[in-house]
This record gives C-alpha cells, sequence and structure tokens, in this order.
C-alpha cells in the first residue's frame, strides 16, 4: 500500500506546475535519493555541474514514469529516461 500512495503522490507533484526553491547541489554522476515532494520546486535544482540529472526515488512503481517524463519535457530536459530499478524509480536526463 505504501508504494502505491508514493507512487500517487509522485504523479500528483509531477503534474502540478514548479514552485521554485533552493538548488541542491549534487556530486558529478551521482544519484541523489528524494522523496515525491521534493520535485516540487522543480527538477532543475537537483543537476549536477554538468547539467545531469539523476534521481531515486524509493518505493515507487512505473505506473508514474509517463508522468515523470512529461514534467521533466516540460522543465526542457532532453534525452529523459525513468527506468524501475529494484527498490523505486530512477530518473536521468540533461539540460
Amino acid at each position: 500500500m505504501t508504494r502505491l500512495l508514493r507512487t500517487v503522490a509522485l504523479i500528483w507533484h509531477a503534474l502540478h506546475p514548479a514552485q521554485g526553491g533552493a538548488p541542491q547541489p549534487v556530486e558529478p554522476g551521482g544519484v541523489r535519493e528524494c522523496e515525491p515532494a521534493d520535485i516540487r520546486g522543480g527538477m532543475g535544482l537537483y543537476l549536477d555541474a554538468a547539467g545531469e540529472l539523476r534521481l531515486f526515488i524509493p518505493n515507487c512503481r512505473g505506473l508514474a514514469a509517463p508522468v515523470v517524463l512529461f514534467r521533466l519535457k516540460r522543465e526542457g530536459f532532453s534525452r529523459c529516461s525513468v527506468r524501475m530499478v529494484e527498490g523505486g524509480l530512477l530518473i536521468q536526463a540533461r539540460r
């Protein structure tokens, strides 16, 4: 049940416009683990110095992938992918 609720939360936050926030620096090539609500400020907050985005959202189902891809494209990202990996969703994109 927790995975379903987290997936619905991710879909909900991905469908609403970004509300700004402070950048969250990420090590180059690193993957940042985040909660579904963390994307509300915009996915651009989690870029590394090379303009790469790598987020891991634990305990989410692949059902959210198309909505997350929509959000990434809407924010101007390219080379976007959302994959199911052990334990959750891995989101990758480039700006």
